[in-house]
C-alpha cells in the first residue's frame, strides 16, 4: 500500500515494485538488513536527469551558449532543487532509512524519514 501511495503522489506506476523499493532504500537501511541500497540507481538517475535536462535546454533554448546551458542545467540538477521536488512530493514519507542515518540527521534540513 505504501508504494502505491508513492506512485499516486508522483503520478507514475512502476512495473518493477522491487526496483522502486530499492530506489527508496538508503545505504544505512540496506546495511542493517543486508540488502541492496539505492546508490547505483541514484548514479543512473542523476545521469538520466542531466541528459533529459540537457536535451530540453538544447531544444528549447537555442539562443544559449554551451557554458550558459551548463550553468542552467547545474542549477536544475542539483541537491537543492531535487530536495525541493522531493519535499513537495513527500518523498520523506516513503524512504527507508537506518537507525544511524536517522540519528545523524536529527535537527538538520532533510527530506529523509525512516521505516
Amino acid at each position: 500500500m505504501e508504494l502505491e501511495q508513492f506512485e499516486i503522489n508522483i503520478g507514475y506506476s512502476f512495473l518493477d515494485k522491487e526496483k522502486l523499493k530499492t530506489a527508496l532504500t538508503h545505504t544505512s537501511y540496506a546495511n542493517e538488513r543486508n540488502m541492496t541500497s539505492n546508490e547505483k540507481l541514484e548514479f543512473l538517475g542523476d545521469a538520466i536527469l542531466e541528459f533529459i535536462t540537457s536535451q530540453y535546454l538544447y531544444k528549447h533554448y537555442k539562443h544559449l551558449k554551451e557554458g550558459e546551458m551548463t550553468k542552467v542545467r547545474a542549477s536544475v540538477v542539483c541537491e537543492e532543487s531535487l530536495y525541493q521536488i522531493a519535499k513537495k512530493l513527500n518523498f520523506s514519507d516513503f524512504l527507508y532509512l537506518g537507525k544511524s542515518e536517522r540519528v545523524s540527521r536529527r535537527g538538520k534540513k532533510t527530506c529523509y524519514f525512516s521505516r
